[in-house]
């Protein structure tokens, strides 16, 4: 949060408002303090006090270049101002024959027509008209930069599925190494799809998306190979042990794809063992020993 004095004297609209401000403000604490206090509004003088204070910390936030930040604060704070203001207004005009405070209701009356000038445009969307006029006259860009702001964070976020990637594709390397480029584009190709498409193919998928961390650790990712998805007696031996720890039943038959040996058959209220349910495949076992993946659509949960 740099002080910009830039923040404030490239903004027309604030150079005038705050400007106009504090002269009326002079006018109207001139007049208080020559009037006679006996019967004097009390009331004036904390609302003047609170006029100038809110002048003060409109000021700062445009010198830090934050009152984007702070708009929907300060229409509830000008508002109170406006309530002050136009009550003052209205006690000295019509309770008091005095200069003076004549003098100071005419203070008040501006500051008033100010404080509502400023609750319009704060108040205001961006985006319209008034709001466009008076950023128009405006020498520095519009919403403070806040759209640069979030094309840095965006930026932000690409390095960061960037690198949760490479954690994925091969948990081994080190950030920014990669032996396969190929396999770096078509896995984010395949994360996009998948936030638009109810279910991805099981080419697509290749049996690991719904793996624990543990297991992806002992798997090869970068291997071109899929892993087949019955063991024989002396390949279960060597393969890690896998715990299954939900049961299923089949709502409706499925035909595994011939062409994907990770996915399993099965028939109508079959019961499965499965397990890393959070996805739209689930890993699944039958009850002859066949592992393999299954739409989570063609199943329901046991109680």
């Amino acid at each position: 949060m740099p002080f910009k004095i830039s923040g404030f004297l490239a903004d027309p609209f604030a150079i005038s408002t705050l400007s106009f401000g504090v002269i009326t403000w002079i006018v109207a604490i001139a007049g208080a303090a020559s009037s006679d206090q006996s019967k004097f509004p009390r009331f004036t003088w904390w609302g003047l006090v609170y006029q100038i204070l809110l002048i003060i910390a409109i000021l700062f936030l445009y010198l830090f270049n934050i009152i984007e930040l702070y708009k929907f604060t300060l229409v509830g704070l000008l508002s109170i101002a406006f309530v002050y203001t136009s009550n003052s207004t209205n006690n000295l005009i019509y309770n008091s024959t005095s200069s003076a405070n004549l003098c100071c209701a005419a203070g008040c009356m501006l500051l008033a027509m100010l404080n509502l000038t400023l609750i319009i445009y704060f108040g205001g969307h961006p985006e319209s008209p008034t709001n466009q006029f008076i950023d128009s006259f405006s020498l520095k860009p519009s919403h403070h930069n806040h759209l640069d702001d979030k094309n840095f964070n965006a930026h932000n976020l690409d390095d960061d599925n960037e690198e949760e990637f490479k954690r994925y594709a091969n948990p081994s390397q080190d950030a920014g190494h990669f032996q396969d480029n190929n396999l770096r584009q078509s896995q984010l190709t395949t994360n996009n799809k998948s936030s638009n498409t109810p279910y991805m193919s099981s080419s697509q998928l290749n049996g690991l998306e719904n793996f624990s961390s543990s297991d992806i650790n002992n798997r090869d990712l970068t291997s071109n190979q899929k892993r087949s998805t019955i063991y024989n007696n002396e390949q279960a031996d060597s393969q890690p042990v896998m715990n299954f720890r939900y049961k299923a039943k089949a709502l409706y038959s499925y035909d595994a794809n011939p062409d994907d040996i990770n996915e399993i058959s099965f028939v109508k209220d079959e019961i499965l063992e499965v397990d890393d349910i959070d996805g739209k495949w689930w890993q699944a076992k039958k009850a002859n020993g066949q592992i393999g993946i299954c739409p989570s659509n063609y199943v329901k949960l046991l109680d």
